[in-house]
Order: C-alpha cells, then sequence, then structure tokens
C-alpha cells in the first residue's frame, strides 16, 4: 500500500514539475508557439506555369520550390499545387525592424501613413503637393497580325525592333538557330518565298521563332502587311513636380523626380548640352519642384505607380496632404538602411511584412536555370548589328514553350550580358543540374579586396563535359577562350579560361553582394526549377483578421471551459475539480509541444490548429466522464469507492484508448491526405488526443486514487466521493484492500 501509494504521488509530482516549467518558458518567452499565416500575418503568393505542363514537371517544380523555402528558415510554409499552379503562403519572415522616433515635420501622406517628403514648416510641402501630377506608363506593347497578338515587350521601342525582325518564311525545324543579320532590312517586303512557295509558312522573328503559322504562303504574307503595335497594359502613377517621364519605363517603374534647381532633361538628339548653349534656353524650374527639391526624402515611401486606371490615381493624388508628424515609425533593415517611415505602427508593419518576404519572393519564383556555355562572339551597343540583334528567350518569350527547360541546351542563342552587350553562345556544357554542392563564400587574401563568390562542386558527367570544355578554350582566340555562366537566360559573369579545370570545382564570380550570393548558392543546391513560373498574384496577410479571430476562440473558449466547469463542478462535486485540473495541464502541456515542435522543425500554430486543439479539448473532457461514470456504476453496484475505483480505471481506461485510437487514426489519414491547414488542423488533433492519454495515466488515475483512498475526502459532506457517484447511502468503506 504505502509502495503503491509512493509511486502514486511520483507521478503527480512529475507531472506538476512539468506544467511549472512549461508555464515558466511561457512567462519569460523562452517559449512560445510559431503562428501561422493567419494568425502571424505573411505573404501569399500563387505561381502559373504555362498550359499543359506534365503533372511531374509541376512536382518536381513544388519540391524545388520547397526546398529553397527550407533553406530560407521560414517556419511552417503552405505550399500546394494545383494543376499548374503553385500557391505558396509565408507566415511572418521579416529581419527588420521598427524605431519610434520623436518628430516634429510637416509632411506629404496618404490616409494610411505613408509619408513622401517632409519639412521643418507646411509652406515647402504644401508648395510641393501643388506639382504632384498623375502620370502613365506603357508597361506592355505588342504586336499584332491583323487581331492575332504575336509577342509584347515592355516597351514602344521593344515592340517596334520585335516588328521589324518579323518575316513570314517556309515552317522550319524546331532546332533552328538564332541568327544575325549584318545590315538590318526591316521595311523590305518579302517578294517571294523559299521554294515554290508551298506548304505552311510562318511569322518568324529574327531567332526564328515561329510566331504564327498559316497554310500558305499568300496568307502568312497577308498578316505579315498587317502588323501593328498596340498598347495593350498601362499602368498610372502620382508623379512628383519635375519628373522625367517616358512611355519607355519599364512595369511597375517610378518616375524619377528631376534634382531640385534644374532644368528638365531635353528632349533634343544632343543628350550633353553644348558650352555655347544659352542660359535662357534651360527653364527654371517651376516654385513646386523648387519646393520638392527642398524637401527630405530620406526614408519616404516610394510614390504608388500600380494604378489600373486614370481615375484611380486622380482618386489616390487627391487624397494627399499635408500632416503635421510628431511620431514616425520607420522600418529598418538589418543592414540600418531605412525602408519606409509612416505615422502609423499599422502601416510600418505591413512594410516591415512586404520588405522581409522580398528577397524570399525573388528567389522562389526564380527559374534558375544556371547554364555555362562558350563564347563565340560579342557583339558591343556601339556595333551596327546590336539593334538588329534579337536575344533569345527574353521577356514574353521565356513564357514558350520553346524557351523551357533546356528547350534550347543543344542550339546556339543569344543572351544579354551586364555591360549590356549582346553575347552568342554555344550550346550548353553544363546546367546547374551538374552541380551537386554550391557554397557563398568570400574570395580575396585582402579584406578590402574579398568579394563574395560562388564555389560549386560538378558531378562526374559535369567534371568531364566542363574538363574538355576548358581544355579547348584555353587555346581559342578572344572571346572564344571565355565560357560564360547564364542565369535565366541573361549572363552573370564571362570569365576568360586561364588553364584546363579537371578537378570538377569551379567558382562563380559576378560583383555579388553577399545575400545574392547566398540566395543564389540555397537556389542552386536546391535545383533550378523545370519550368517557367509567373507569378500571378501577391497578396499580403494582414494578422488582423486572425487575430481578431483568435481573440474571440479565447474568449469563446473560455466561456465554454467555464460552463464545463460548472457542470462537472455540480454533477459530479470533487471529481469535477480534478477533471478541471486535468484539463487544465492537458492545455499547457500541448501548448508546449506545440511551441517545441515550432523551435524543432517549424511548425506553425494557425487557426485551424487552433480549431484541433479545441475538438481534443472535448475528447480529453470526454475521457474522463467516461471513467467517473464508470466509477458511478461500480459503486451502485455495491462496491465501496476504496475497492471500486481500480476496476473502474481498468474498463474506463480501455474504453478511452479505443476511442482516442479511433480519433489518432482518423487524424493521420486526414494529415497525410490533405493540404494546406487542413494538415495542421490534423497534426494537433493528433498530437492532442495522445496526450490526452498521457494525462488521464499519469495525472487522472493516481489523483483519483489518492481521493479514494482518503476517508475524510471520500465521505466530505455533500462534496466527496461518495456523494460524486451517488452513494451517500454508504456510511463507511469496507476494510478491503484497495487498489494500488
Amino acid at each position: 500500500m504505502k509502495r503503491g501509494g509512493k509511486g502514486l504521488w511520483v507521478s503527480i509530482i512529475v507531472v506538476i514539475v512539468v506544467v511549472v516549467v512549461s508555464v515558466a518558458a511561457f512567462a519569460t518567452g523562452r517559449l512560445e508557439p510559431v503562428l501561422g499565416l493567419d494568425l502571424k500575418g505573411g505573404v501569399s503568393v500563387i505561381l502559373s506555369a504555362p498550359d499543359g505542363t506534365p503533372p511531374d514537371t509541376m512536382q518536381q517544380a513544388l519540391e524545388n520550390i520547397r526546398n529553397r523555402v527550407d533553406a530560407f528558415g521560414v517556419g511552417e510554409p503552405d505550399i500546394a499545387l494545383s494543376g499548374d499552379t503553385i500557391e505558396v503562403q509565408i507566415p511572418g519572415l521579416s529581419d527588420s525592424t521598427i524605431q519610434q522616433r520623436a518628430v516634429d515635420l510637416q509632411c506629404i501622406a496618404d490616409p494610411k501613413g505613408a509619408t513622401y517628403g517632409c519639412a521643418s514648416d507646411a509652406t515647402t510641402p504644401t508648395a510641393a503637393l501643388q506639382g504632384f501630377d498623375v502620370t502613365s506608363l506603357h508597361s506592355q506593347v505588342c504586336v499584332f497580325a491583323g487581331k492575332t497578338q504575336l509577342t509584347c515587350s515592355n516597351s514602344q521601342s521593344g515592340a517596334d525592333q520585335i516588328k521589324q525582325g518579323i518575316t513570314p518564311t517556309a515552317k522550319a525545324s524546331p532546332s533552328a538557330s538564332p541568327s544575325v543579320s549584318d545590315t538590318p532590312s526591316p521595311s523590305a517586303t518579302p517578294s517571294q518565298g523559299p521554294g515554290s512557295k508551298l506548304g505552311a509558312y510562318c511569322l518568324t522573328d529574327f531567332s526564328n521563332t515561329e510566331l504564327k503559322c498559316y497554310p500558305n504562303y499568300a496568307a502568312a504574307q497577308s498578316a505579315y502587311k498587317s502588323l501593328t503595335t498596340k498598347v495593350t497594359k498601362t499602368s498610372w502613377c502620382i508623379s512628383p513636380p519635375g519628373t522625367t517621364q517616358t512611355s519607355e519605363a519599364p512595369p511597375g517603374a517610378t518616375p524619377t523626380p528631376a534634382p531640385a534647381g534644374k532644368a528638365k532633361p531635353s528632349s533634343g538628339p544632343s543628350a550633353t548640352p553644348t558650352p555655347s548653349a544659352a542660359p535662357s534656353s534651360s527653364p527654371k524650374p517651376s516654385p513646386a519642384e523648387t519646393a520638392y527639391g527642398k524637401l527630405d526624402t530620406n526614408g519616404s515611401s516610394e510614390l504608388p505607380c500600380d494604378y489600373t486606371s486614370k481615375q484611380d490615381a486622380q482618386a489616390g493624388l487627391d487624397a494627399l496632404s499635408v500632416q503635421h508628424v510628431t511620431t514616425q515609425f520607420c522600418v529598418v533593415s538589418a543592414q540600418g538602411a531605412d525602408l519606409g517611415c509612416y505615422t502609423s505602427q499599422d502601416a510600418a508593419a505591413e512594410r516591415q511584412r512586404e520588405t522581409g518576404q522580398e528577397s524570399l519572393l525573388q528567389l522562389i519564383g526564380k527559374t534558375a536555370r544556371l547554364e555555362e556555355r562558350p563564347t563565340i562572339e560579342i557583339v558591343t551597343p556601339s556595333d551596327p548589328r546590336y539593334q538588329s540583334t534579337t536575344l533569345t528567350c527574353q521577356q514574353a518569350q521565356a513564357e514558350t514553350k520553346q524557351c523551357q527547360g533546356g528547350a534550347n541546351d543543344a542550339t546556339d542563342v543569344w543572351y544579354p550580358d551586364q555591360n549590356n552587350n549582346y553575347v552568342h553562345l554555344g550550346p550548353v556544357v553544363i546546367t546547374g543540374a551538374n552541380i551537386t554542392s554550391a557554397t557563398a563564400s568570400l574570395s580575396g587574401s585582402q579584406q578590402s579586396l574579398a568579394s563574395w563568390v560562388i564555389d560549386f562542386v560538378l558531378d562526374s558527367d559535369g567534371t568531364d563535359k566542363f574538363a574538355t570544355a576548358t581544355r579547348e578554350a584555353v587555346n581559342a582566340q578572344s572571346p572564344q577562350n571565355q565560357i560564360a555562366i547564364a542565369v535565366d537566360n541573361k549572363i552573370i559573369s564571362n570569365p576568360v579560361v586561364q588553364s584546363p579545370i579537371t578537378a570538377g570545382r569551379g567558382q562563380i564570380t559576378g560583383n555579388f553582394t553577399e545575400d545574392d550570393a547566398k540566395n543564389l548558392a540555397a537556389v542552386l543546391n536546391a535545383g533550378s526549377l523545370p519550368v517557367n513560373l509567373t507569378k500571378q498574384s501577391i497578396r499580403t496577410v494582414s494578422p488582423t483578421l486572425g487575430t481578431e479571430s483568435l481573440k474571440e476562440g479565447i474568449i469563446a473558449g473560455a466561456a465554454g471551459l467555464i460552463l464545463l466547469f460548472l457542470y462537472l463542478l455540480f454533477y459530479y462535486r470533487l471529481l469535477g475539480i480534478v477533471a478541471w485540473f486535468g484539463m487544465t495541464i492537458w492545455a499547457v502541456a500541448a501548448i508546449a509541444l506545440i511551441s517545441l515542435a515550432g523551435r524543432s522543425f517549424g511548425y506553425a500554430l494557425t487557426l485551424a490548429g487552433v480549431a484541433g486543439l479545441v475538438i481534443s479539448l472535448g475528447v480529453t473532457a470526454d475521457s474522463y466522464i467516461v471513467f467517473f461514470e464508470r466509477l458511478k456504476d461500480e459503486v451502485r453496484a455495491g462496491r465501496s469507492p476504496r475497492t471500486a475505483v481500480q476496476p473502474a480505471f481498468q474498463r474506463a481506461f480501455k474504453t478511452i484508448v479505443a476511442a482516442d485510437i479511433v480519433t489518432g487514426i482518423a487524424a493521420a489519414v486526414l494529415y497525410f491526405t490533405a493540404v494546406s491547414s487542413v494538415r495542421g488542423f490534423a497534426l494537433t488533433l493528433g498530437v492532442a488526443t495522445a496526450l490526452d492519454l498521457a494525462v488521464v495515466y499519469f495525472f487522472k488515475r493516481p489523483t483519483v486514487f489518492l481521493i479514494a483512498r482518503s476517508k475524510r475526502l471520500s465521505t466530505l459532506r455533500g462534496f466527496g466521493l461518495v456523494s460524486a457517484t451517488g452513494a451517500d447511502h454508504i456510511e463507511h468503506d469496507q476494510p478491503t484492500e484497495g487498489a494500488s
């Protein structure tokens, strides 16, 4: 008896110690659950592949994106595949901080609290605001053959160049290589086609990419004569005074203000003013331009340039006003740079999330297909052929099937380099798939000369191919002695081969920053995407809605627990208190396990997970009721509480185990078959159900056993175990051996 009683007390003490340690960890901030997207806020990105992409290719893209996100250290990302689209939900993720600053400024601000320039007095921003205007950007210009859209560019000049390079030619084989014409003749209309002009003809560009095919030469010629360009997408911007605005700006570009006190750039053919130019030829800046030049724009937000209509942009401009700012909330990057200052903390928090996720957003959607190709020829901007050279798989062409994966590995290509040269490259030597590991590191013996590079190791196949290519390049004439390294059809480095590289190790250089080098290394380790993905939408999720839902859920749960406690107290008396303490212990242990899971493998608690915990709380309450009702049955059958407690628990525990196993199986099936936040629901339901068995055995069992052994607690008038089991007719316990 004494040995058994000691074991019961040890079990209870161990449970209490675990709970106390957990509560202390919560109170000191050393242990807390990682919150998911709906509770913490974050970003949701939808990426789409071209129509008809094979399912196995999409699955490989999904796995590579998951590897990239995991390498970035994001807790519990939600990545789901549906047909040709991949949705990535990233909670939290911000390395920046918000600093509160006391100021006394007059700022141009919008209703959300973003500021666009400040001064110590109201006169300067008021005068500058008078010069703000709504302007437009041609963010997409397409080439049409009749009513059929062929291809698009992000500028009018780019679309004009594409149009000039289009000709009707006989349907070519898919392996046609890009070519460069020595003397472009865009205005010449083909007078005859190859051969007898029989068969299908296509409109092709300079790289021989087939844009549209027709059944015969006459139809292709008619379509060629109908070629036109048309602006298909226009973005509207709020522009400051003195803005240099052109329709050639790339999508998302923010108009650049002219420096205060200087004239707007001349639109004439000469970019450099001559010494003889009269001072009066340059218009004086307007008062608004002068005032805007005096504003302090350090830390200010960029003016919005993503309105879809002029009316929306005008409404945004009308909402700007000069506000007296005494407190600013500034988002500061890990490097100490101001990323934006706001008059409200919510707006700063929104900016913090956006900036914290920016690098990852660029990383996860980037195809990051690395190619190493031998250099054949370099065409500089001063070369007459520069304007007539069409790059391979650039802009809209990158989304076509001809540019997916390794479609051009066996052909020559034209890629731009970092100096805006056009480089003619031969077939692929190796790709990123041949790289087994990549590491970002500082190169250079002196700190002042150190630069970030990526060291890589090749597999056996890549080692052999790279060794052969470097041997051939060593003795070649310039620029054939260079092997270019390209990522996503753009050259990042084109080094000269000094000696054959046969050891299967190499280094990528390219004026990388630390973040650029580490991100590229992470992408190479995770693998390039087998298909080009387009960002269909990027949605920043505010935690406000989830926080409110969580608060409401906590209030509802607390109210339910109070009602449940009162019911148990009324119906089971002393046993009701045992149930209440047991469920409290279960709740603390469940949150502790979730917190440990967040620290160990990045599990994040979402609203769906909270729902799983709430349902598990009901399962836990049922476990107590099953035991208590079985105990009442044993007592009503004539046993004393002391002798009834052991057989009652043995029979009840079998029922509890069976019920929890069924719930656990359901949770496991749901976890392995479901996607998205449903898996979080299944995980918390399963873990909490398993935890119920532990609390029942190590706390409820010994506590009730000890109460049953105490004559005082058992017979406590109106509240003891006798009253709780409806055995008031029993005057005293029988002197039989109790359960241990």
